[in-house]
């Protein structure tokens, strides 16, 4: 049996991984039929063209969980894999091939892959971040596996303040959860403990200038600056991402692998940081990131001693 989950959200993308696998430890709790491989490391195609033809422990079933799939060059490997050992119509082994990347993009890195994987013949399931009263739903499903009461008035306000970002939306549920011990999460809760959308237009500002968007830098940084965000910590922001940049920019340089994972443990950063940074590192120089970063540290001193206005500085840095 195949099965191909994919898409733009990550948290609920690991949710249906971790019930997948939850239920395969059930049932086989000796782990010994339990496999996982990341693909965008070149050393496990091996070790997963061994597994696929291995013979299960005790004739359990396995489970192969593959990542990444996509970000390699095993594309014609892994159709020629799945289809000589015919691992659609086989029910003692599931391979599970996880994207956390939308269709368009899995499409132009992996064309005749994407084809193989979302055939009819395969369990197929597009993960895509949710809207409206849909995500409203999900956040009350949520609280009620946490065993609270949550309005869709409520909910709807939660989602107002953190946006739809699922691994966002949960972390706040967890908090609230903690903080409630138990009965219905009401509107005065949010208001006290979740803070505003404004933290995420900063990091579509810092993000913005990571991509080098000039345009969508100079719109972010104008509309926190005119609804009252402090210049210094923007400043703060942008000096903690390209001190990230660079770091991430340095490991490359010394040939460290190219592996998100890999570079997020070197960095000490979350995982989804370091894939973001290693994108956008790639679009700067060296050089050009020790200049930004030197001149973000000027302005730092400057503004402090009454030098330069810092939030024209930063607008000639988002437009630079």
């Amino acid at each position: 049996m195949v099965i191909f989950l994919y898409g733009s959200d990550g948290y609920r993308l690991k949710k249906n991984v971790d019930t997948i696998v939850g239920a395969h430890q059930k049932k086989h709790k000796n782990g010994m039929s339990y496999y996982r491989f990341d693909l965008s490391d070149d050393n496990n195609f091996d070790d997963l063209e061994n597994a696929v033809k291995s013979v299960s422990f005790f004739d359990e079933a396995k489970l192969i969980i593959v990542k990444n799939a996509f970000s390699g060059r095993y594309g014609d490997q892994l159709i020629s894999l799945v289809g000589d050992f015919k691992i659609a119509d086989d029910k003692r082994t599931v391979m599970v091939f996880i994207e956390n990347r939308q269709e368009k993009e899995l499409q132009k890195t992996g064309k005749e892959l994407f084809k193989f994987l979302s055939s009819d013949n395969n369990l197929v399931k597009n993960i895509e971040h949710l809207n409206g009263a849909k995500l409203t739903d999900w956040v009350r499903r949520e609280f009620k596996l946490n065993g609270y009461d949550i309005s869709s008035k409520t909910a709807g306000l939660l989602v107002s303040l953190v946006g739809n970002d699922s691994w966002a939306l949960a972390n706040e549920i967890n908090k609230l959860s903690n903080y409630k011990k138990g009965g219905t999460v009401i509107e005065e809760d949010i208001e006290l403990l979740i803070s505003r959308k404004e933290d995420g237009k900063i990091f579509d500002l810092v993000d913005a200038v990571g991509n080098q968007n000039r345009a969508k830098a100079f719109e972010m940084m104008y509309r926190l600056i005119n609804s009252g965000s402090d210049p210094h910590y923007l400043l703060s922001m942008l000096v903690y991402h390209l001190e990230n940049l660079l770091s991430v920019s340095d490991e490359m340089e010394r040939g460290a692998s190219p592996s998100y994972q890999s570079i997020a443990k070197k960095c000490g950063l979350h995982p989804f940081v370091a894939k973001k940074s290693i994108n956008q590192a790639q679009k700067f120089s060296k050089d050009d990131l020790k200049a930004r970063f030197s001149y973000l540290a000027g302005l730092d001193i400057a503004s402090k001693n009454g030098l330069v206005n810092l939030e024209d500085a930063l607008y000639n840095l988002v437009l630079s």
